[in-house]
């Protein structure tokens, strides 16, 4: 139960703070654009995040198939044109998940037999339309056209998914179809035709464990130093050297770092920022005290055994410090 709220909060978390125009804005012009401001936070809209589709079997009964997108955004061309111009949908992972591009590709194709079922609701008010005597929007569809709900020069609105890691691990899960397939497959191998006929799919990835100082650099918002020291999480000194660079982080993003590292920074009050120093250096402070105090104990508990050569050695290796901690019941 506790891991579940756990997940929830986090769910929560990422949501809300990628759901932010300016921060998903950012995410999608560094994934997509290479960092460049193509896409502006004052034309996206949110969009429902849910896609459902309906597979009608006879007059009375229907299956369901409906998914949930985690933030979904529209672009229209601009403010007066209602057209949609692009779909970009969001994915905030805690944790590995190796069939993501099944999951993701199942949003995406969502997506598109929603645009084709709006279209057909079109047709159907056309021909309601027509049968009232009235002017209809547009030119009927012809048979062809009716039948696959879609006229000839219809165009698909382009749809993109983008995955953001959260996790402490570094991402090594499939990012395309392909990867899914077991190629080690002897008839999977000599079958080079089918191979070359299965499309590939693949989503766009962010993950904090492969990006670079530069990647971090590339993104105009403070989603660069979140996921920094989501990147640094597990490296003391980079966390120290970075607090001093006099990072601000709001309460959301403090919440959000705080979960998902355990990094444990004093979470500023509502509509304040606090630069990350104000609240880490104690922790780091009280953690290294901390680490003094059972480094001690250890020498003492070493010395008292008569193992002064272990001693020495306990003092500069890290790995072999730890063995011993744990021989000797020092936590």
């Amino acid at each position: 139960m506790k891991n579940d709220k756990d997940m929830t909060k986090k769910d929560h978390l990422t949501k809300t703070y990628i759901g932010q125009d300016e921060i998903f804005a950012d995410a999608v012009n560094y994934a997509v654009y290479n960092g460049e401001k193509i896409i502006l936070p004052e034309v996206l809209e949110d969009g429902s995040t849910v896609a459902t589709s309906f597979i009608y079997k006879g007059d009375d009964f229907r299956l369901t198939f409906e998914r949930t997108r985690d933030v979904r955004k529209v672009i229209r061309k601009n403010p007066k044109d209602q057209t949609c111009y692009m779909v970009f949908g969001a994915e905030n992972q805690s944790q590995l998940h190796y069939a993501m591009p099944v999951k993701a590709m199942t949003y995406d194709v969502l997506e598109y037999i929603c645009q084709i079922e709006n279209r057909k609701k079109t047709f159907e008010a056309i021909s309601e339309a027509k049968k009232a005597g009235e002017e209809p929007l547009e030119a009927p569809p012809d048979s062809a056209e009716f039948l696959s709900s879609w006229k000839s020069d219809d165009k698909l609105v382009p749809v993109v998914t983008i995955v953001i890691n959260f996790g402490e691990k570094r991402w090594d899960a499939p990012v395309t179809l392909h990867e899914m397939f077991d190629k080690t497959k002897r008839k999977f191998q000599r079958n080079k035709i089918i191979r070359e006929m299965i499309p590939d799919y693949k989503f766009i990835l962010i993950d904090p464990h492969q990006m670079s100082e530069d990647d971090f650099e590339r993104m105009n918002t403070n989603l660069g130093n979140v996921l920094r020291i989501i990147n640094y999480a597990g490296d003391k000194d980079k966390l120290i050297k970075f607090a001093e660079s006099g990072a601000k982080f709001n309460q959301l993003e403090t919440q959000l770092i705080n979960k998902f590292t355990g990094v444990d920074m004093e979470v500023p009050e509502e509509n304040e920022v606090k630069k990350m120093s104000e609240g880490f250096r104690q922790i780091i402070a009280e953690s290294e005290a901390k680490g003094e105090n059972k480094l001690s104990a250890l020498i003492r508990a070493l010395e008292e055994a008569g193992r002064k050569d272990d001693a020495f050695k306990a003092a500069s290796d890290a790995e072999y410090r730890r063995k011993l901690y744990a021989e000797f019941g020092i936590e």
